[in-house]
């Protein structure tokens, strides 16, 4: 009779220290023994996890407190408004940003608030010295309190001040890269350029910003006093350039700003003719801002709902692929489960060297995963964070490391493969540790 022989290769006896390293070879040696298997799991793995990452970095980046806009959690946002004739019950209105006036009115004296800026939207601007070199930027119109909203890093000089707003002094605030282009340095507080052909004296001098920061981004940063933003209004003086970002103290404070910012709509209004401002909605929070179009208020829960479901299809669908391979790979291992247990292995032995298995397992696809996802972050950035919003914009759409670091949500998504791969050879691993010596050895699971 032909004699049967096999080769096995669970360590057979375990001490505390030993049994680890022992394990990890084990683990490491299934790696190479099937090695198209293996690395379709950790591919799998890996591809889910960075599939989820990149979703998560692109949402992150809009919505969490980064640089310069760090009170993003506590700041409340109106980006725009519309009006109507008093009493119109049609439905008819006009919709745009607010004027200087009505931003004064109905936001500048919230006294709820621990600021309140209006700054218009990036607008082109011709950037130049009085004789060399010259070039196009993005301008912001705003005013003091924008400096304390936003939390931006200064490289030499200061903001312009309260005083210089109400007595319109040309002041402008310019980003490191305006510098560099035009004196070939940082450090030119005090020098002075010209805006579309105006004078304007340098007195700060920032970081640049990205365009994700949609809110602070801009090249070049003026009072809207020496601007043009309070002449540039229309609707009844109601309508304008301008958009309010709102810091209250703590989120707690949402409900008494919001009630407050009604409060001064309807003194606004009673001051008014023939029309009427309404704000459909706002102030909004971050959230519902980044999802806002003009007139039309954002579905926030369906926003949420589907961003829930496209994580977990990511996740479920490849995990149950996953989930199959590695337990066709456990039952091929029953013989070897039934042959350490001839020799005295327990079952929380067996259940811990299958443990370990999938925890290196895993641990390779997370890494490689959380490594796909910041490549693919990069290489497809103008993919994932271009749109029409700034799309005509001189700036880049540059990621920060705390904007590309989300360890939340990685060990969330890491915990769940891990949790799959767990059950998937878990499962059997766990019947072949309760069943006969021989039906194990022979399989029988």
């Amino acid at each position: 009779m032909k004699k049967t022989s096999h080769t096995f290769h669970f360590p057979l006896s375990l001490g505390e220290g030993s049994g680890v390293r022992l394990y990890f070879q084990q683990a490491l040696y299934h790696l190479r023994e099937n090695p198209v298997i293996s690395w379709i799991s950790v591919l799998g793995t890996a591809l889910s996890i960075c599939m989820i990452m990149v979703i998560v970095i692109t949402l992150r980046v809009r919505i969490a407190d980064c640089e310069p806009e760090v009170n993003r959690s506590r700041s409340l946002y109106v980006p725009n408004m519309s009006y109507r004739a008093k009493g119109d019950t049609s439905g008819s209105s006009a919709n745009s940003s607010m004027s200087v006036q009505t931003g004064r009115e109905c936001f500048k004296t919230l006294t709820t608030a621990e600021a309140v800026t209006l700054a218009s939207n990036p607008g082109k601007v011709r950037v130049s010295l009085p004789a060399g070199a010259k070039m196009t930027a993005d301008m912001v119109q705003t005013d003091e309190a924008f400096w304390q909203v936003f939390s931006f890093r200064f490289l030499d000089g200061k903001p312009f001040t309260a005083a210089d707003l109400s007595s319109g002094l040309p002041r402008a605030v310019i980003a490191a890269s305006v510098a560099r282009r035009l004196f070939g340095r940082t450090d030119v507080s005090g020098q002075h350029i010209e805006l579309n052909h105006v004078d304007f004296q340098v007195c700060g001098v920032v970081a640049d910003v990205s365009m994700l920061a949609t809110d602070a981004y801009a090249q070049v940063w003026i009072s809207y006093t020496a601007g043009d933003a309070e002449a540039n209004s229309w609707g009844y003086n109601l309508m304008g350039p301008m958009r309010a970002v709102i810091l209250a103290r703590s989120r707690a404070d949402f409900p008494a700003v919001r009630e407050e910012c009604e409060r001064l709509r309807q003194k606004y209004n009673d001051a008014q003719e023939g029309v009427e401002v309404f704000y459909r909605g706002q102030p909004d929070t971050q959230f519902t801002h980044l999802y806002r179009s003009w007139s039309q208020e954002p579905d926030v829960q369906g926003v949420v709902l589907r961003y829930v479901a496209v994580m977990l299809i990511l996740l479920i669908v490849p995990a149950i692929n996953l989930s199959s391979m590695t337990l066709s790979r456990m039952r091929k291992r029953m013989a070897e489960i039934g042959v350490r247990k001839a020799f005295g292995a327990t079952a929380n032995e067996l259940m811990r060297q299958v443990f370990l298995e999938n925890l290196l397992l895993t641990c390779l696809a997370g890494l490689l995963g959380l490594l796909l996802s910041y490549a693919a972050t990069f290489v497809l950035n103008g993919f994932l964070f271009g749109n029409s919003a700034n799309a005509y914009l001189s700036g880049e759409t540059s990621l920060t490391a705390g904007e590309l670091l989300s360890p939340w949500i990685f060990l969330a998504a890491f915990g769940f493969c891990l949790l799959m791969n767990l059950l998937s050879a878990g499962i059997p691993a766990w019947r072949a540790s309760r069943m006969n010596i021989v039906e194990a050895i022979n399989g029988k699971a």
